[in-house]
């Protein structure tokens, strides 16, 4: 396990990613503001700053000088939970997060025909907050993933036609799950009698991304990118305050109907769960195809076509290290998902204006397997944006980008000591995103 001061400085500077800000389930699109006003087309083609270590390192050669990009995104997100039938009280609740993203590369050229790259980025993460007392509060009351990826790459160009690139890259991961208990087990469930939960572990890892880049002439570029996931075993703790009148020994709380004969959570069930857990996890490869096509001087069309093999999510199991109970569960079951997005650019001297569209698919749709705490649904894309050359040497990049995210539908079906219980409503979910970038040659 990495250093826990460096590693929580590091996520906490690099990683603060909020609430359905990104493309499919937790998945960070956010990596540059430039691209961002293309809606993410043309990432791995359109090759135009020091963002390429992340986007396709082998266009690090068509950076002739040394090059220094930093960004920043300022994520606005919404999301509503309508109520429709829950089976405890509380209704709905919203989540109203602002998360800021931060990235930075540098390209150094090494020659006519390698270079090298650095970057730091987040390109998985997710925050959500809910009351302690809405409906879905044995679901998920806070949720936040953080994963901080430090690249190295390098390229090489091995002629006009072809180029080639190859990075490692240094993951970190640390989440933090927190929820209400039903210290009744479904006898009486109220928000005064809840008990409280709290899991958070950490894990790090290495992997590997390749890449090429096609140029059959001046005006086609073609990238190909291939992104290893991380495979993470979190390792940390399961946290659990009792509900001051449900403390071990104490019995349900007054008024309360009579316990069930079977053991309860009142009489220190929650403290077989506490302790050191481990939850192993293996994040998605992605694949993506790009294509810039130049049709006149200075304007080009853009395109992405990419696949995330969220697959290798299916079924994230809590369990205490000790004893081996099973202390939380997320049965997400996803399959991989697709993401087409279209954009173009202008060239018009000073300025280079940008705009594009992208459909984005979501891993899950199924109402029994989306969780509160990941209400994801399939979104569209619409961006804005340009590039400012102030010199030779500097330039600044500004995009905008709305999402249009699809109702998420959610049915969560229990069972517990009173009969069966079901969370069921809806999520209504918007999201905005404002970028900025600086860029240095020398």
């Amino acid at each position: 396990m990495p250093n826990k001061f460096n590693k929580t400085l590091l996520a906490t500077t690099l990683a603060i990613a909020p609430f359905l800000a990104h493309g499919a389930s937790f998945q960070l699109l956010e990596q540059s503001p430039a691209h961002l006003g293309k809606a993410f087309a043309g990432t791995g083609s359109d090759i135009t700053d020091a963002s390429t270590v992340y986007f396709n390192p082998a266009g690090m050669t068509k950076l002739d000088r040394v090059s220094f990009t930093a960004g920043a995104n300022l994520v606005a997100t919404n999301a509503k939970f309508n109520d429709e039938g829950s089976s405890y009280t509380g209704g709905g609740d919203t989540t109203d997060e602002l998360g800021f993203i931060p990235n930075g590369y540098a390209v150094l050229p090494l020659g006519d025909r390698l270079a090298v790259g650095f970057g730091v980025n987040a390109p998985f993460g997710l925050s959500s907050s809910f009351s302690d007392d809405w409906a879905g509060r044995y679901s998920a009351t806070y949720s936040e993933l953080q994963l901080v990826n430090v690249n190295a790459t390098a390229s090489w160009e091995i002629s006009d036609f072809i180029a080639v690139g190859a990075g490692i890259n240094y993951q970190m991961i640390e989440a933090d799950l927190q929820s209400q208990v039903d210290s009744t087990l479904g006898i009486a469930p109220d928000p005064s009698t809840d008990s409280s939960a709290k899991i958070s572990g950490d894990d790090d890892d290495f992997v590997l991304d390749l890449s090429v880049l096609i140029t059959p002439s001046e005006r086609t570029s073609i990238g190909v990118v291939w992104r290893e996931g991380g495979e993470f075993k979190l390792d940390g703790d399961a946290e659990f305050t009792n509900n001051a009148a449900c403390m071990p020994g104490a019995g349900y709380p007054t008024g309360a109907p009579p316990a069930p004969t079977t053991g309860t959570l009142c009489a220190g069930g929650l403290q077989a769960l506490s302790g050191d857990i481990e939850a192993p996890v293996n994040m998605p490869d992605t694949l993506t195809v790009s294509f810039t096509q130049y049709v006149s001087d200075g304007w080009a069309f853009h395109a992405d076509i990419a696949q995330t093999s969220w697959s290798s999510i299916q079924n994230v199991e809590v369990t205490n290290s000790g004893n081996g109970q099973q202390v939380d569960e997320l049965d997400l079951q996803y399959d991989d998902t697709m993401r087409y997005a279209l954009g173009t650019s202008i060239d018009t001297g000073a300025w280079t204006w940008r705009a594009g569209i992208a459909l984005d698919e979501t891993p899950q749709s199924n109402p029994e397997h989306v969780s509160p705490r990941i209400p994801d649904a399939d979104r569209t894309w619409l961006s804005v944006g340009a590039n400012w050359e102030l010199s030779s040497h500097l330039s600044l990049d500004f995009g905008y980008a709305h999402l249009f995210v699809d109702d998420a539908s959610l049915r969560e079906e229990s069972q517990t000591a009173a009969g069966p219980a079901v969370l069921a409503g809806s999520f209504d979910s918007s999201v905005d995103i404002f970028g900025a970038q600086l860029n240095w040659r020398f």
